[in-house]
C-alpha cells in the first residue's frame, strides 16, 4: 500500500491541509462580515454619490422642461387664452410627474440589466462554471444595485412627494381663489349691466332679437369673442389668442370694443351708455317709418336748445346717442319690426323687443277708424289707408297685458297719422284745451273705445298725438319719443371729459406669457422640495412645539432621546470645600493618612500600614481567623440619609496583592455584602480602577481591605462613589426651594418626593408640586424647613421621580442644611445653584 493513501487508494489529507481547512472555516465568518460591511458601504456610496444625484438632476430637468423658458405656451380651444392655472398648469404638473416616473423606471431597468450575468470578453466563450459564476456575480450586483436604486428612489420620492403635493395644493387654492374672484367680478358686472340697462335688443329691423351679451371684436386681430363677461378666462381682464389683453366685462371697459349681434352678426351699439329701447308698433302702411324719421328729425330740435347733442350710435339703424341731458349719456334705440309681425299673435309672441322695450309707440292710421270711414264714404273718394290698423294696435296691447308687470313698457304713446287729411271735415278731431284728452275723446267717439280701454288695462302712462294742422296741439314728436323712452328733457352740466387716445379706439395692450402663475407653481414646488429637510431639521433640533403636528415632535424626541439616554451619575465622595458631607471614618489610619484622603480631588490617601490587623494571618487556626475577621480594618462613608449607589471605584496599593470587599448598611442596621467586583486583568494586576457594582440604596458604605499574608497593609489612594440620576429633569437649589427644569423637548410626568432630612429637622409642604412638566418649562417646589433647638448641620436629599413609557428614573441632588439666626440655609453639595 502506498504511503499517504488509504485502503481505497485515495490520498489522505495532510495535517497542513487540515490546518488550512480549519483556518478557512474560522476565517469564513470574518470574511463574510467584512464582505457585508464593504457591500453596505458600497451600496451607500453608490446611492449617495451616483444614483441620488442623478435622480435629482432628472427632477430638476423635469422642472425646467415644465416651467422653464422652453415650456409649452398655454393653449385654448376658444378665442380667449385660458389662464395658466387651468390647462397649462395641469399639464406642467403631469409633465413633472411623468419625468420623475420615467427616471425611476430607468433606474430599475438599469438594475435588471445585471440579471443575465456578466458578458465574456470579445472572442471568448465561457464554460459552464464560468457562466454559473457570472450569473451569481450578476445576481449579487443586481441585488446590491437594487438596494442602492431602491434607497435612492425612496429618498427622492420622499423629497418629491411633498413638493408635488404642495404644488397641487397651491394650484387648487389659487384656482379656488381665482374662481371666487371672477365670480365676484361677474356679480358686480351683472349688477352694473342691470343698473345701466345695456343694449338688450338688436336695432336692425330684420333681427330685433334680445341680446344678453353682444360679441366683441379684438382690436388686435379682429377675433370675435362671444359674450365677454368675467369667467374662468379672467375677472377684470382676459387675453386674446393674439396676446392682446381685453376687458373681461362691460362694466370694466368692454363697451369700448366693437360689438356684434350674436344672432345676425351685424354691428350693434357698444353698450357704453344705458340704452333705452322704444318699440314702434303698427300695421303695414300705417306710417311707422314716417314716425321714426320724423322723431329723429325732432330730436335735434328738442335736445339742442337744452345743450345736448344727438349723434348716430350706429349708421344704418334707428339708434341715436344722446348726451348733455340729465341722467348722463344714453343710447336711444327705436325698434321698427316689419309690419307682418303685428298682424298675427304668433309674430307678437316671438317678438323679443316687446319684452325688452322701455316704451311703446302705437301708430294708428286715422282713416281706418270705423266712424271716419262711414263719414267719408258719402263725401267722395276715400283716401288710401292701412287696413287693420286698429286690430293690430289692440293685438299689441293684449300682448302687453299678458306680460308680467315688470316686463311691460312703462310708457305708451299713441300717434295718429293722416289726421291732416281730416282737417275741416266733421270726422276730424276738433280743437280742445288738452291735446291728450282731445285725442283720447276723439278716439272713443270714432269707434276705438276698446283700444282706449285696453290701453288703460296695460297699466302704463299714456300720451296721445295727432299730426296735421287741424289736429289737437299735442307735444312735439321728438319730445314724445324722449318721454316714451324715459329720458328727461332737462339740461345737465357735464364733467370734464377724459383724455382719450388720439385715434379714439381702445388701448391695445399685449400680454406676455403667464409668468406669475408659472412662478407661483415653480416656487411652491421648490419650497416643497425643502419641506422634508426643513421638517427633519426642526424635528431633530427640537425647534417645534411638542404638541405640533399631533404630537409628532414629542414622539420623535422620545424616540431619539429615550429616558435611559438621560442617565447621569454623581460622585458622592467628590471633595468639597466644607468637607462635612459625606462623613468619613476608619477603624485605623496610619500616620500621614486620613479617612477622607482618598476623596477625588483631595489628593491624599488612607492606609492601614502599622495596624496589627491589617494582614491576614498565614498559618492560623479557625479560631484565630475568626478573631481576625472581627478585628478587620475598614473605611466607612456615612451619607446621613439613604441614597442610591450604583457603583464604587477605587485605587489600591500594592497592586495585585491587596483585595477589598464592600459592605452596605441596611435599613435594619446590619452590614451586608454590598456588591460584586467587576474583575479585569488590568485592575487585578495594577490595583487601579477597581469597580464594585452596588445597585442598592444605603445610608453608609464600608470598604474592608484584605491584605495577603506577608504584607504590612494596604493603601487606598482614590475613591469614587457614584449615585445614579437623570438629567431629563434638572434640579437646582434656590435657597431652600427646589427649582426643576425640563431639559427635553417633550412633556414629562414627574413626582416630587419628600426630602430626606437629617435628625432634628422638619419640612412642612407648601403648594402642591406639579404632576407634569412641559417641554423647557421650569417649576419651583417650596418647603418650609424648621430646625429643633440644638439641631446640627446635616445633608438633605431632594428627589424627583420621572416616569415615561413604563420606565422610571430619579433625579437626585444633595445639599447641606445649616441653622442660622436668619433661618435655615442650604448649601449645594451635588445640586446646581439656581
Amino acid at each position: 500500500m502506498t504511503p499517504g493513501r488509504g485502503e481505497t487508494g485515495r490520498r489522505r489529507p495532510t495535517a497542513q491541509e487540515w490546518g488550512n481547512l480549519v483556518l478557512g472555516l474560522l476565517l469564513l465568518p470574518v470574511l463574510l462580515w467584512f464582505g457585508l460591511l464593504f457591500a453596505a458601504a458600497g451600496v451607500a456610496l453608490h446611492c449617495l454619490v451616483i444614483v441620488l444625484p442623478r435622480l435629482l438632476r432628472c427632477h430638476l430637468r423635469a422642472l425646467r422642461g415644465a416651467f422653464g423658458a422652453g415650456a409649452p405656451a398655454p393653449t385654448s380651444s376658444g378665442p380667449a387664452r385660458e389662464p395658466y392655472l387651468h390647462r397649462a398648469g395641469r399639464q406642467a404638473l403631469r409633465a413633472v410627474w411623468r419625468g420623475l416616473r420615467e427616471a425611476y423606471a430607468e433606474e430599475f431597468r438599469a438594475v435588471l440589466r445585471f440579471g443575465p450575468g456578466l458578458l465574456p470578453p470579445e472572442g471568448r466563450s465561457w464554460g459552464r462554471t464560468e457562466r454559473l459564476a457570472s450569473r451569481c456575480l450578476g445576481g449579487l450586483l443586481c441585488l446590491l444595485r437594487g438596494f442602492s436604486a431602491g434607497t435612492a428612489v425612496l429618498v427622492s420620492a420622499l423629497l418629491a412627494l411633498p413638493a408635488l403635493a404642495g404644488q397641487l395644493l397651491v394650484r387648487t387654492v389659487l384656482l379656488a381663489a381665482f374662481r371666487l374672484w371672477w365670480t365676484a367680478c361677474r356679480a358686480v358686472d351683472r349688477l352694473g349691466r342691470r343698473r345701466t340697462g345695456a343694449a338688450a335688443v338688436c336695432p336692425h329691423p330684420a333681427c330685433g332679437r334680445a341680446i344678453e351679451l353682444p360679441d366683441r371684436l379684438c382690436p388686435g386681430c379682429g377675433t370675435r369673442h362671444p359674450g365677454i363677461a368675467p369667467d374662468r378666462h379672467g375677472g377684470l381682464r382676459r387675453t386674446c389668442r393674439c396676446g392682446v389683453r381685453l376687458p373681461a366685462g362691460t362694466l370694466f371697459g368692454a363697451w369700448r370694443l366693437e360689438a356684434r349681434c350674436p344672432h345676425c352678426s351685424r354691428p350693434v351699439p357698444p353698450g357704453g351708455s344705458p340704452a333705452r329701447v322704444v318699440l314702434v308698433a303698427g300695421a303695414r302702411r300705417s306710417g311707422r317709418s314716417t314716425v321714426v324719421r320724423g322723431g329723429f328729425a325732432h330730436l335735434a330740435g328738442v335736445v339742442g336748445p337744452l345743450g345736448g347733442r344727438v349723434g348716430s350710435a350706429l349708421p344704418g339703424t334707428a339708434a341715436a346717442e344722446l348726451s348733455g341731458l340729465r341722467g348722463g349719456r344714453r343710447t336711444l334705440v327705436l325698434l321698427d319690426p316689419p309690419g307682418p309681425v303685428f298682424e298675427e299673435q304668433g309674430g307678437l309672441d316671438a317678438l323679443d323687443g316687446l319684452r325688452r322695450a322701455h316704451g311703446l309707440v302705437l301708430v294708428l292710421d286715422a282713416l281706418t277708424l270705423p266712424s271716419v270711414r262711414r263719414a267719408l264714404a258719402g263725401a267722395g273718394p276715400t283716401p288710401p289707408s292701412a287696413p287693420g290698423s286698429v286690430p293690430a294696435a289692440e293685438r299689441v296691447l293684449r300682448a302687453v297685458g299678458a306680460l308680467p308687470r315688470r316686463r311691460r313698457p312703462r310708457r305708451i304713446a299713441v300717434v295718429l297719422t293722416r289726421a291732416a287729411a281730416l282737417g275741416g271735415t266733421p270726422a276730424g278731431p276738433g280743437p280742445g284745451d288738452d291735446g291728450d284728452r282731445a285725442v283720447r275723446r276723439w278716439l272713443e267717439e270714432a269707434g276705438a273705445g276698446n283700444l282706449v280701454r285696453l290701453l288703460d288695462r296695460a297699466g302704463g302712462r299714456a300720451r296721445f298725438r295727432a299730426d296735421g294742422p287741424g289736429a289737437a296741439a299735442g307735444p312735439a314728436l321728438g319730445e314724445l319719443l324722449l318721454w316714451t323712452a324715459g329720458v328727461p328733457a332737462a339740461p345737465r352740466r357735464l364733467p370734464a371729459p377724459r383724455r382719450l387716445r388720439p385715434d379714439g379706439g381702445p388701448r391695445v395692450r399685449r400680454s406676455g406669457r403667464a409668468g406669475r402663475a408659472r412662478r407661483a407653481l415653480l416656487l411652491s414646488h421648490l419650497a416643497g422640495l425643502a419641506v422634508v429637510p426643513v421638517a427633519l431639521a426642526l424635528l431633530f433640533t427640537g425647534s417645534l412645539p411638542p404638541t405640533a403636528a399631533f404630537g409628532l415632535p414629542a414622539a420623535v424626541d422620545r424616540w431619539l432621546r429615550p429616558l435611559p439616554d438621560f442617565a447621569h451619575e454623581v460622585d458622592l465622595a467628590a471633595y468639597r470645600a466644607d468637607g462635612s458631607w459625606p462623613a468619613f471614618s476608619a477603624s485605623y489610619s496610619a500616620a500621614g493618612s486620613s479617612p477622607d484622603g482618598p476623596r477625588d480631588g483631595q489628593g491624599g490617601h488612607w492606609s492601614t500600614y502599622g495596624s496589627p490587623n491589617a494582614a491576614m494571618p498565614g498559618a492560623a487556626s479557625t479560631e484565630e481567623m475568626a478573631n481576625w475577621l472581627q478585628r478587620e480594618e475598614w473605611l466607612q462613608i456615612d451619607f446621613g440619609n439613604p441614597v442610591p449607589v450604583s457603583r464604587i471605584e477605587l485605587d489600591m496599593e500594592p497592586g495585585g496583592l491587596a483585595m477589598a470587599t464592600v459592605r452596605a448598611l441596611t435599613a435594619e442596621g446590619t452590614w451586608v455584602d454590598g456588591g460584586k467586583e467587576q474583575v479585569s486583568s488590568d485592575n487585578i494586576l495594577t490595583g487601579r480602577n477597581r469597580r464594585f457594582a452596588i445597585g442598592r440604596t444605603t445610608s453608609a458604605i464600608r470598604i474592608v481591605p484584605l491584605v495577603l499574608p506577608g504584607q504590612e497593609g494596604a493603601r487606598v489612594t482614590r475613591l469614587r462613589i457614584w449615585s445614579p440620576s437623570t438629567t431629563l429633569v434638572r434640579p437646582r437649589l434656590a435657597g431652600t426651594d427646589l427649582r426643576l427644569t425640563n431639559t427635553a423637548h417633550r412633556d414629562v410626568s414627574i413626582e416630587v418626593l419628600p426630602p430626606a432630612l437629617p435628625p432634628g429637622w422638619r419640612a412642612e409642604p407648601g403648594a402642591a408640586p406639579p404632576r407634569r412638566l412641559a417641554a423647557g418649562a421650569t417649576a419651583t417646589v417650596g418647603r418650609h424647613l424648621t430646625a429643633d433647638p440644638g439641631a446640627r448641620p446635616g445633608p438633605i436629599a431632594y428627589a424627583v421621580r420621572v416616569t415615561e413609557d413604563g420606565r422610571t428614573a430619579t433625579a437626585i441632588c444633595f445639599a447641606l442644611l445649616r441653622p442660622t439666626p436668619a433661618g435655615p440655609r442650604a448649601e449645594p453639595l451635588t445640586c446646581d445653584p439656581a
